[in-house]
Formats: structure tokens, C-alpha cells, sequence
């Protein structure tokens, strides 16, 4: 690499020559002294290495989270990759570091609360170029496009299926929920919650890896809740990385049990066969469990609209109006509001790029003012088509 100077490599012996094995180059100096790459690829090692933390409570946290009502635990949780995971390139150092695996994993299993689940590894809050990675490696669809976004696929589902979602009708809150006719509100009952509920986290824990992301919904202080997100595709942690408010790290750190979780199974469909359900889509809500559900739809946007669907509920409770509207402002400090059903150019019309942004679509209005429950935006786009302008001055209609 031009222009960089390579660090004196130390000596490594003993625990510090398998710290340097397992390539965290990091713990090999003092933080105050980071190394020095010596070239492209030891670079991009370093920028991946994050300063350890503690994580013996976000483990614990993980783990009750991913817990099913059938079982006394949760499954293990490792917040990163297992070293097993990552074995030597050299034929010997390779065949020595395959026999050791042996007794690791023996181990792994033996310590998990369920006896024969896969050890899960379960990525918390990685960085937008990790998932990346992530959704280029185990997603064989996703690619990137030219302007540097990832483009996927969310499988048949294309949109959000309104039908297919369903708010449980619970004795303490149903008196405020909008119930019946024209209503966009269609009920069920706690016990097949449950059940599709134990079906999304029982397949959940069949897999190899999890993504979860914690962030926060309402910028209002007193306002804000804390929000978890499991799922099993990289591209729903990125696009809830990008429409949840990220915390800071010392915010994540102290995060501890969310306000609401949402069980992302959408790659597993739902028992058409149980009550309630009219497909094997099913996109479920209990506010007194504070979860949310989904099967048979890996479309992004059920994650963001669920959110939504909680903080309709208790922000009017707590003496602020929720709004579906844009959002934007004058330099005088004047706020406009735009209001319409999806697809009516809410987005558009508040990207004025003469007033800044405060949101693009989940708001609300509160004593103190407008603040946005989201932290970032997206805009649909569907059957775009190419098109040329060209100029119709007298030089290029046809002769007459």
C-alpha cells in the first residue's frame, strides 16, 4: 500500500501467539498505539476489529429474547463468529486446528439449553458495510448496483400484505382499538399468536446465524422506545439499521430487554390451517406480549409499518398525536406536514431540498413540537421504466 509504514511485528509467545492466530491484531498492542497495516489486506482486517466490550449481559439478553415458550431456555449466543468457525490456511496448521474443533463444538453443544440445536451465532448491530458482506456471501440474489446500493430480492412478496396482518384482541386494549367494519384493524386471539409465535422463533433458532439489530423509535425524549429486531436475512438488519434510530455505543451497551421485538420469520410460512390465518402470510401484533410476528413474507417493509402500528397506539396515550405524513421545514422555523395514503408522494414532496428534512412519512406532534419516530426514510420504486427527453426544436422535426 503507497505510503504506509509498516510496524515492528512482535514477538508472540504463548496466549499472545494464539491471540495472534485468531487474528485480532488489536489485542496484540496498547490501544493508545493502534498498529500500522502494512498493506491493502491487513488494512481492511483492522477496520472490521471493534473494541472489546463486556458482553455477558447482551448475551443474556439475546438468549431470553430467542427463548420458546415449549423450552426452559434459550439457545447459546455467541455475538460474533466462533473461532471454530475460522480455521488455518497451511494443510498442517489445518489438520491440527480440525482435530481440536472436536472437543469445542462437543462443548458448545453440551452447554446449550436446547440439546441438539445448532449452535447459534447471532451478529448484533454490525456496520452497514458488514451486512454488506453478509448479504453478498450467503445471499447468492443480492449484488451491487452502480449507484452503491445493495439491490435483493424479498422473495413473491413485493409490498406489504394489509389483509394478511393481524392486531391480537386483548382485554386491556382492545376498548382502543378500531375493530368491525372498514376497520384496517383485523383481529385474532392470544393462543394462535402464541403459536405462530413459537413457530417464527422455533424456526429462528434451526439456523446457522441471526442478525438483530437494537435501535430506538420517536426522537422526542420520553418518547422513545426501544426496539429490537431478529431475523434470519442480512438485508432486514440493513434496511432497520437505516429506519430505526441507531444508538450510540455506550447506548447499546446499556440497552438491556427492548420495548417491542420483532420475530422476522418471513422466510417460513405460516400453517394456513390455523385460525385466523386466510395464507401462509401472516404478519401478527400483541401489545400486551410487545411483540410482533412474521411469517411468509420477506418484504422490509412489514418491520417498519409494525413499528408504526405500536406507536399509533401509545403515543395518543401519552397526550401526543401520531401522524402518517411528511414532514419538513422553513428557515423561519415553520413546519409543513404532508399527508396521503402510501404511494400519494408524501416522500417526494417533503425532499425539498430548499427546507431541511425532519421525516418523510412517521411523525409526531407533541407539546414540544414535530419530532420523527424514525431515524432515516426510503421511497418505493416499482416498474420504473427508462426514459429519454429529447429536444423538439425546429433542427430535429422531420421535414415536412
Amino acid at each position: 500500500m503507497p505510503g504506509a509504514t509498516a510496524a515492528p511485528a512482535p514477538i508472540a509467545t504463548g496466549k499472545m501467539a494464539e491471540q495472534q492466530t485468531g487474528g485480532d491484531l488489536r489485542r496484540l498492542v496498547n490501544e493508545a498505539h493502534p498498529p500500522r497495516a502494512a498493506d491493502l489486506a491487513e488494512l481492511h482486517s483492522l477496520q472490521k476489529t471493534r473494541k472489546e466490550r463486556d458482553t455477558t449481559d447482551k448475551a443474556a439478553s439475546l438468549s431470553a429474547t430467542l427463548k420458546s415458550a415449549s423450552r426452559e431456555a434459550g439457545p447459546r449466543v455467541e455475538i460474533r463468529e466462533p473461532k471454530h468457525l475460522y480455521l488455518p490456511q497451511s494443510p498442517r496448521s489445518r489438520a491440527v486446528a480440525e482435530e481440536q474443533q472436536t472437543e469445542l463444538i462437543k462443548e458448545m453443544f453440551h452447554e446449550m439449553g436446547d440439546i441438539g440445536l445448532k449452535p447459534v451465532v447471532v451478529y448484533h448491530n454490525l456496520s452497514v458495510p458488514e451486512l454488506y458482506e453478509h448479504a453478498l456471501k450467503y445471499e447468492p440474489s443480492t449484488h451491487i448496483v452502480a449507484s452503491g446500493a445493495l439491490a435483493t430480492l424479498s422473495g413473491a412478496k413485493t409490498g406489504r400484505s394489509p389483509k394478511d396482518k393481524r392486531v391480537v384482541r386483548e382485554p386491556d386494549s382492545e376498548a382502543d382499538i378500531w375493530w368491525g367494519a372498514c376497520s384496517p384493524n383485523y383481529e385474532m386471539d392470544e393462543r394462535t399468536f402464541i403459536l405462530n409465535r413459537e413457530r417464527a422463533v422455533d424456526y429462528l433458532n434451526t439456523l446457522d446465524r441471526l442478525y438483530v439489530f437494537d435501535g430506538y423509535a420517536g426522537w422526542e425524549t420520553g418518547a422513545r422506545f426501544k426496539i429490537r429486531v431478529v431475523c434470519a436475512r442480512p438485508y432486514h438488519a440493513l434496511f432497520m439499521h437505516n429506519m430505526l434510530i441507531r444508538p450510540t455505543e455506550d447506548e447499546l451497551h446499556s440497552f438491556g430487554l427492548p420495548d417491542f421485538t420483532i420475530y422476522n420469520g418471513g422466510a417460513f410460512p405460516a400453517n394456513r390451517y390455523t385460525s385466523y390465518m386466510t395464507s401462509s402470510t401472516s404478519i401478527d401484533v400483541s401489545l400486551k406480549h410487545k411483540e410482533m410476528v412474521i411469517l411468509g413474507t420477506q418484504y422490509a417493509g412489514e418491520m417498519k409499518k409494525g413499528v408504526f402500528s405500536l406507536m399509533n397506539y401509545v403515543l395518543p396515550k401519552m397526550g401526543i398525536l401520531s401522524l402518517h405524513s411528511g414532514c419538513n421545514e422553513g428557515k423561519g422555523g415553520d413546519v409543513t406536514l404532508f399527508f396521503g395514503l402510501s404511494g400519494t408522494g408524501k416522500t417526494t414532496l417533503s425532499a425539498d431540498p430548499n427546507r431541511p428534512l425532519i421525516g418523510d412519512d412517521e411523525h409526531g406532534w407533541s407539546d414540544n413540537g414535530v419530532f420523527n419516530i424514525e431515524g432515516g426514510c426510503y421511497a418505493k420504486a416499482i416498474g420504473l421504466k427508462e426514459s429519454i427527453t429529447r429536444s423538439t426544436s425546429p433542427t430535429d422535426r422531420p421535414a415536412s
